[in-house]
């Protein structure tokens, strides 16, 4: 069981501290938040030894040293736990929200040993900072399905093995490879865990997309390596070309053009205003940025009138999808609501 002890606070408030070391105390912790069992007393979560996503490749050349393309994978694991940290924080699945200090606060730093090549990326430190951060905007329940969710999708075996199943479903693989990935009956009902923390937690399933496409970079990295092991899963190199990976998902250019109600500015950047919109007809929330210099002043005014006096305003969109996310938006135009018409 997770360690749990209290830490004393100001005004003699008591925070409960749960330490989670392990994937089985991680899911212990997840299901009790999803069955109501954590209460409302605030708890503080940390993280020891795990989740760490391991990498370690072995053959010729692989001696303390990456390709360039399994550090361009290092980098999609980056941009993945930076995704995570914007839509829990900022709302957006826009990393370019992130501060300077933020970015430098979740950082990692991914450690390359000797003997073969051996990478190392911490997740705990993600997993704390992010929770430190959110605690005072999630109950405790759903801080812990939060932060634990992303623990669990962004570097626990379950996660990876998951993914190798569903890879290789439609493809031939050796025996030995389908013994390696299948899920114990334990790992199958963690898996189902997670399954209902994703319907609390909807952007836990965004950010396994993420994380995905991260693993998917690995393999396909790892594959002129003798061998390719990913947290006590190995596969050769031949099992991993065949596995493969798609590449990146491309990202659809769409108009948004539309109704919206003005939820909030960010003025945070020097020559952009970021605004926090939900569209009337879909309920879809998101940024949508412009430049000082992008609208006219008569249309600024109807931005700044629309957010004082909580009415709406037309707005014409161009903007990016990436697996039905918006993930870059510009307004390039701004008009009065218009008159609804009638036959």
């Amino acid at each position: 069981m997770p360690v749990a002890t209290s830490t004393p606070r100001l005004e003699g408030m008591v925070v409960k501290r749960i330490v989670i070391e392990n994937e089985k105390q991680a899911f212990d912790v997840l299901e009790r938040a999803l069955a109501h069992e954590l209460g409302d007393q605030p708890y503080e979560l940390a993280f020891k030894n795990w989740p760490i996503l391991e990498i370690r490749l072995t053959g010729k050349g692989y001696d303390s040293t990456i390709t360039s393309d399994m550090a361009e994978a290092v980098v999609d694991v980056q941009r993945a736990v930076n995704r995570a940290y914007a839509r829990s924080v900022h709302g957006t699945t826009n990393s370019r929200s992130l501060t300077d200090l933020e970015r430098r606060d979740i950082q990692f730093k991914a450690k390359v040993k000797r003997g073969s090549s051996l990478i190392e990326i911490n997740f705990g430190e993600f997993a704390e900072k992010l929770a430190t951060t959110i605690a005072t905007k999630l109950t405790p329940e759903m801080l812990a399905i939060t932060v634990i969710g992303l623990a669990v999708t962004g570097a626990s075996l379950l996660a990876y093995k998951a993914y190798l199943q569903a890879r290789t479903a439609d493809k031939q693989i050796g025996q030995d490879s389908i013994d390696k990935i299948s899920l114990s009956k334990e790992e199958t009902r963690r898996l189902e865990v997670f399954a209902e923390a994703v319907k609390r937690a909807p952007m836990l399933a965004h950010a396994r997309d993420d994380f995905d496409e991260a693993r998917g970079e690995i393999i396909r990295s790892g594959a002129n390596a003798d061998t390719l092991r990913v947290n006590n899963v190995e596969i050769d190199g031949d099992t991993a070309r065949v596995i493969g990976a798609p590449r990146r998902a491309e990202s659809e250019e769409v108009q948004l053009n539309g109704t919206y109600m003005i939820l909030g500015v960010d003025l945070r950047q020097p020559t952009e205003v970021r605004l926090r919109v939900k569209g009337q007809v879909d309920g879809r929330e998101f940024y949508a940025s412009f430049n000082d210099q992008s609208l006219r002043r008569g249309q600024i005014k109807l931005l700044q009138d629309a957010e004082w006096d909580r009415n709406t305003v037309y707005l014409s969109i161009n903007a990016r999808l990436l697996r039905g996310e918006v993930t870059v938006a510009k307004v390039v135009s701004v008009h009065p609501q218009p008159p609804t018409t009638t036959n």
